[in-house]
């Protein structure tokens, strides 16, 4: 086709890509019979199938979690979570005892839960559906034995057009060969944009349909203006390869000067320093957060063993996970955040009943300090690692001086339990809490002297504070355009910290929001924890504040 075309969509990474478009194989799946003659069979093919795709996932989040990082890879575990849940598995198994094959009843089990969320009418909700229909098509594939034709490695690279990408789809991208992709539907707050921002694919959603006649023609994708230009005049490519240039010179001698102020310290025109720390979900991503230049880990979230298993991990198990971070680390400060399941973060073996709202229930500090063998055993491994470096231990969730209180007695068992077993630690570890909730904020004051440092999670700190969940589409703008708020209970927080000698950070994602650094630098913020991806640039930011 030679006449233009132009679509217009959310861009949702930067980068400007040309190039012949390919829609996405989307091959009718073999069918399988309504009813089977041995119900026995189908279960049994229906249960490998499952734990097949769950230790699919697992392997998925890994990979994710090595190359792109912990919050890209929780994506994955949430999916491992959900291929358990028991519903889910309930529901299948009584349509398979009721006579339909194993894929057709996962298909419409699938298709039930995802439709529901869907009529809803919830932007947060609808991505929730696309998470359903990415494991439940997992479990289908494996089953009847498909193979994922947009994988095969006998073409030039192209600009991959689809309806939707699943989230499992996005991360097996291959980065070869896609030059960036489209989609009719979709979300900038979607699961697939969060991990193609993190890739580094030029990309757009909410295109709306494109005719399937344009496949295999040229086309400019600028992820910056949100436009797809199919067939374009001459004249319109030599411009967009004028300005891609520019754009690329650009990049390039920023990321030269990201690279030079790397090992240097991060210092203000003033003399301010700041520590700028890495956020890291287990010791693989230690060497990629040392290479961008992080002076230590200021959250190591300690999930990762609890949820990429099926039983409690024991205290030897997360001793040498938190020891070879330790001492990958080489003598720099690494903050291990307790345990902070729930909400968002269901592990299944934990057993936690359903909450109409598990942001605000039984999560974090609450759960430990109410499991107390399960905590105690999490703490004795902190403290020994604590030998091997300079290891401090976070609490999350916390609202009154009466759960850091109780910790402190709880951590003062464990110190006389493994002195009494001859193990050695850093008896004066340092402990600090997480600034994460309205309460701890206000009761700064009163908290300081209990602990050694703040951290605040701006994440969860923003969304308590102002009555907005930073997932659903509908109300997260709240969170990014109402700042203030959040900033002041920072600064309350942060002279609260200062006056009692100790020390604050900031390891959410406003962290990483450059238009920001110069407020923290001038609030006296002592270290900013940040995705690896952001270190460079932060950095480079606070060089430049006055």
């Amino acid at each position: 086709m030679d006449k233009e075309c132009r679509f217009n969509g959310t861009g949702i990474s930067n980068g400007k890509v040309s190039g012949k478009i390919r829609f996405l194989d989307e091959k009718e799946r073999l069918k399988t019979e309504d009813t089977v003659t041995d119900k026995n069979v189908e279960l049994k093919r229906f249960k490998e199938a499952q734990k097949t795709a769950v230790s699919e996932v697992k392997e998925l989040a890994e990979k994710t979690r090595l190359t792109l990082g912990q919050d890209e890879a929780e994506i994955f575990d949430i999916h491992a979570m959900l291929l358990q849940d028991e519903d889910f598995i309930e529901e299948i198994i009584k349509r398979i005892e009721g006579g339909e094959g194993a894929a057709k009843a996962t298909e419409l089990v699938a298709k039930a839960q995802a439709d529901l969320l869907l009529s809803l009418n919830d932007e947060y909700l609808s991505a929730r559906a696309t998470d359903i229909k990415d494991i439940s098509g997992q479990i289908i594939r494996i089953l009847v034995g498909d193979v994922d034709e947009n994988q095969r490695n006998d073409c030039e690279p192209y600009i991959l057009v689809a309806p939707d990408l699943t989230p499992s789809q996005t991360v097996s991208l291959d980065k070869e060969r896609i030059l960036g992709f489209v989609t009719f539907g979709g979300t900038p707050s979607s699961h697939t944009a969060i991990l193609a921002r993190a890739m580094g694919i030029p990309a757009l959603v909410g295109t709306g349909a494109i005719d399937k006649s344009l496949n295999g023609a040229f086309a400019l994708l600028n992820a910056e203006n949100g436009t797809l230009v199919v067939s374009p005049s001459k004249d319109e490519i030599a411009e967009f390869e004028r300005k891609r240039g520019e754009y690329n010179k650009i990049a390039k001698e920023h990321e030269s000067y990201l690279r030079s102020v790397m090992n240097k310290p991060a210092v203000t025109g003033s003399g301010h320093k700041v520590m700028v720390y890495a956020n890291i979900g287990d010791e693989s991503e230690v060497a990629p957060a040392l290479s961008n230049g992080a002076e230590g880990i200021g959250l190591l979230r300690s999930e990762f063993l609890y949820i990429s298993q099926n039983d409690y991990p024991g205290e030897e198990e997360l001793f040498e996970s938190y020891r070879d971070v330790a001492i990958k680390m080489q003598g720099k400060r690494v903050i291990v955040r307790t345990l902070d399941v729930g909400a968002d973060k269901q592990i299944p073996y934990f057993n936690i009943p359903r909450e109409e709202n598990p942001a605000l229930g039984y999560r974090g500090i609450r759960v430990c300090l109410d499991r107390i063998e399960t905590f105690k055993s999490q703490l004795r491994a902190i403290l020994r690692a604590s030998y091997f470096g300079r290891v401090a231990l976070m609490l999350p969730m916390i609202v009154s001086a009466e759960e850091i209180k109780r910790t402190k007695a709880l951590l003062e068992e464990c110190k006389r339990e493994l002195s009494t077993r001859g193990e050695k630690f850093d008896s004066q570890i340092e402990l600090g809490i997480m600034i994460e909730t309205p309460a701890s904020a206000v009761m700064s004051e009163e908290l300081a002297p209990l602990v050694d440092f703040f951290s605040v999670g701006t994440n969860d700190l923003a969304q308590y504070t102002l009555a907005a969940d930073r997932q659903n589409a509908m109300v997260s703008k709240i969170c990014e355009k109402n700042v203030e708020p959040v900033m002041r209970l920072i600064k309350m927080s942060a002279d609260a910290i200062h006056q009692k000698g100790g020390w604050i950070g900031v390891c959410g994602e406003m962290a990483a929001d450059l238009s920001l650094t110069q407020r923290f630098v001038d609030m006296e913020i002592d270290e900013l924890s940040v995705s690896v991806p952001y270190l460079l640039g932060v950095r480079g930011k606070i060089s430049e504040c006055r």
